[in-house]
């Protein structure tokens, strides 16, 4: 299902698919009528959906994702970086399949009554681990439209999107990492803080793109 010149999700990412979409419609008859689909910071159930829906709208969002990124090189008007990038971008989208997959496995096994563990610490360990794995490719990635940390500097200055794509992936597993040792550690009260570690990563990298323009600026206005 791979597009020619090997630009879409890998097929180990179709494989986990079908396997999550199959498990999914065996569960759903023996869910209860509803089940907890969404949580709240400490873990907390407060949103339900009716057994079918709550079983099959995860495989249906992957199967979007998958077909979407199929194509989405195709609309970016900087394609012709993808080439350069083509491990990294499967390996991307991949790891979007993997998380989506590991969240369904969650959703379906806690409402069969299989697992009892607190929502927001296994949701704040896939959320981590996907962050640190994401980021560890972030300085393979060339300037494109829609990958990466997209701000006006980067955009407009290969060396800052070098400098913050390089600096975004190193700092990116090491918050990815905290992040799992908080969701793990931390009491149960505290867990829906563990968000902003993200967040603050996410900030951080954009405040850094600047900064690198800015520099970047000063050294042509010095020369």
């Amino acid at each position: 299902m791979n597009d020619p010149q090997g630009l879409g999700a890998p097929r180990w990412a179709w494989v986990l698919w079908s396997l999550v979409t199959l498990g999914s419609l065996v569960a759903a008859p023996h869910l209860p009528p509803r089940i907890a689909t969404h949580f709240g910071g400490n873990g907390a159930p407060n949103g339900y959906s009716n057994r079918w829906v709550g079983a099959l709208v995860q495989p249906g969002i992957m199967l979007v994702l998958l077909l979407a990124w199929q194509g989405l090189w195709r609309l970016d008007p900087r394609r012709r970086n993808y080439a350069a990038m083509a491990s990294t971008y499967r390996w991307i989208g991949g790891l979007l399949i993997a998380f989506l997959a590991l969240v369904q496995a969650f959703l379906l096994t806690r409402a069969l009554g299989w697992v009892a563990w607190n929502a927001a610490r296994v949701l704040g360990v896939a959320l981590g681990l996907l962050l640190a794995l994401l980021a560890k490719g972030l300085p393979r990635l060339q300037p494109n439209g829609w990958l990466g940390i997209r701000t006006p500097w980067t955009l407009r200055d290969a060396t800052v999107w070098r400098r913050t794509h390089r600096l975004g992936g190193h700092s990116g597993v090491v918050a990815g990492l905290a992040l799992v040792a908080a969701s793990v550690a931390l009491p149960p009260a505290w867990l829906g803080g563990v968000v902003a570690l993200p967040l603050l990563w996410g900030l951080g990298t954009v405040v850094a793109s600047y900064g690198f323009f800015a520099q970047a600026r000063n050294r042509e206005d010095r020369a």
